[in-house]
């Protein structure tokens, strides 16, 4: 038996909107339940889905009147592209003119999954996709619900994550509704998401392959499988920045309203300076919190007790754990009302790498000791 449940929720951004949550269960559901949702897909509208990474502000990737409104929406940039999302290799077949014998490999193992391939597109994915550039970023999510959305739709479907541009990403339905309550006809509510941070993006068609950004499937998952793939490194001037092939390469992201200060190195070596600028921060009358990663290095003094607003975010030695939770830890101290959120960086090595790639983008301010 399938359980599905509807809730509506009046309009806050946009007249004439009224928001409805659906609320599917991902291990226990029928394609009746979607009903809805595949409707307004084949009507050109806007659905928010669940993905295994974040939750997605979907519409048909073939439609350039459907994807024009997912920017209306976010207020997302017209040069920012967008992922498309398939449930079978026949969609990227579609999509692409040429899948190189070099991706196969991953394909056959992260796929479904949080990978995003950046391929040469066909001729009928629409401009607003793409930007205008000669390439299409594609993925297969894991999630059974967004599978099925995209499979019941009979049309790939593009989804960028389903927050205000610059926010950010939502991991759970209360996320989305926070920013687009009144800007979507419905949302599918799946549950948290599993990684809790974007897809990593590669691009095949350079020589060696590149992550242009890092994300669920790890630098190290993929050097088994392509040992001389690279890391994008951004550079002052660079084409690459100015006309981004796919998002979170140009524009500011992931930022809660609180202004985020980001000490990262060694947690000994800025203990001390990081306790010493939340003190001064605090004797400001600024409402203060922190995104604690160094239980075991860190310990916070007495004073902090009830003057700080703490978010344990597990442990530096446990880098998923950390990734799954980021963007919920900024979210709920921005809902605590703080002013200022520090938080403390963590390795680079698997999910780490996402990990200080979205927070160091979100951070106003840097400070790094060893």
């Amino acid at each position: 038996m399938s359980e599905a449940s509807e809730k509506n929720f009046g309009n806050s951004s946009t007249p004439g909107y009224v928001t409805k949550v659906l609320t599917i269960d991902p291990n226990n559901f029928k394609s009746s339940d979607l009903d809805y949702p595949v409707s307004l897909v084949k009507q050109k509208e806007l659905v928010v889905l669940p993905t295994e990474t974040v939750y997605g502000l979907g519409a048909n990737a073939l439609s350039e009147e459907a994807t024009s409104k997912i920017f209306e929406a976010k207020n997302r940039p017209k040069d920012n592209p967008l992922i498309v999302h398939i449930s079978s290799y026949e969609m990227l077949q579609a999509l692409t003119d040429h899948v190189p014998k070099k991706v196969e490999n991953i394909l056959s193992r992260f796929w479904p999954g949080p990978l995003t391939i950046l391929f040469k597109k066909s001729s009928i994915v629409p401009h607003a996709v793409t930007c205008g550039l000669p390439t299409v970023a594609i993925r297969m999510p894991a999630h059974p619900v967004a599978l099925a959305l995209i499979s019941l739709s009979g049309v790939p479907i593009a989804a960028p994550s389903a927050n205000l541009s610059g926010r950010p990403s939502p991991t759970e339905a209360a996320h989305v509704l926070q920013d687009l309550n009144g800007r979507v006809k419905c949302i599918i509510d799946g549950g948290p998401c599993q990684y809790g941070v974007e897809s990593t993006v590669v691009d095949v068609n350079s020589d060696p392959p590149m992550v242009l950004r890092p994300g669920g499937v790890t630098l190290e998952q993929l050097r088994t499988y392509i040992p001389d793939i690279s890391i994008y490194m951004p550079k002052s001037g660079d084409s690459m920045v100015q006309k981004p092939p796919t998002p979170g390469l140009k524009y500011l992201h992931y930022s809660p309203r609180a202004k985020v200060i980001l000490f990262e190195g060694h947690p000994s070596a800025y203990r001390e300076p990081m306790f010493e600028k939340i003190r001064s921060m605090i004797a400001q009358k600024l409402a203060v919190g922190l995104i604690h990663t160094h239980p075991q290095s860190i310990s916070l003094p007495l004073d902090f007790v009830d003057s700080l607003v703490v978010f344990d975010l597990g442990s530096e030695s446990s880098p998923g754990e950390v990734a799954r939770g980021l963007f919920k830890a900024l979210r709920n101290l921005d809902d605590a009302g703080v002013d200022v959120i520090f938080m403390e960086g963590i390795g680079e090595n698997d999910e780490g790498l996402a990990v200080m790639n979205r927070i160091r983008k979100a951070a106003q301010d840097t400070f790094t000791f060893w």
